[in-house]
């Protein structure tokens, strides 16, 4: 089930930022993102030569992309698992990488958490929600380091654990 949800995640992600593409490219070297026209490093007329280009976002833009995606709003609360991965959608910068992790609890429901690739950064912004009957609210949101999936998270005492492969990569502590 997991894998399904992870596939429905990239293609739900995928179709939001093939709307941009088509919605925010042209035959100029600029894109819209989050209402913001970005400056790239030339034109692209092709989505997939844009995300294969590591230096697809022009140098003076860089640190304004990274706060535009830092800073965008996340509600506190979804309804639904699809609403929580179209206003990702809307967060994360075309061509750059989305995923999830996470872990059940004893009560049924489930610990998220949302990695949102922040461009030229080796950074991830994590949005992390607690699921209980199909309804998702946020408990932490941060920028760290990224890493690698897949990924698990657990409760502890007082702090959020974040594993790979069984072994702890970071704590949290719960707010």
């Amino acid at each position: 089930m997991r894998h399904f949800l992870r596939f429905v995640l990239i293609v739900l992600v995928a179709a939001v930022l093939w709307s941009a593409w088509r919605g925010g490219f042209g035959a100029d070297d600029v894109m819209v993102y989050r209402g913001e026209k970005i400056r790239l490093t030339k034109a692209y007329h092709d989505y997939d030569e844009y995300k294969n280009d590591p230096d697809n976002i022009h140098p003076s833009e860089i640190e304004r992309v990274q706060r535009l995606m830092i800073a965008a709003p996340v509600e506190h609360t979804y309804q639904s698992r699809l609403d929580l991965f179209k206003a990702v959608g809307q967060i994360a910068f075309p061509g750059y990488g989305v995923g999830s992790g996470g872990s059940r609890l004893s009560d049924g429901g489930e610990l998220l958490a949302v990695t949102i690739e922040i461009p030229r950064a080796n950074k991830d912004r994590y949005l992390v929600f607690r699921e209980l009957y199909g309804r998702y609210e946020l408990i932490d949101d941060f920028v760290r380091a990224e890493i690698s999936y897949p990924f698990e998270i657990r409760e502890s005492g007082g702090d959020y654990v974040y594993l790979q492969n069984g072994k702890e990569l970071f704590r949290r502590p719960r707010r």
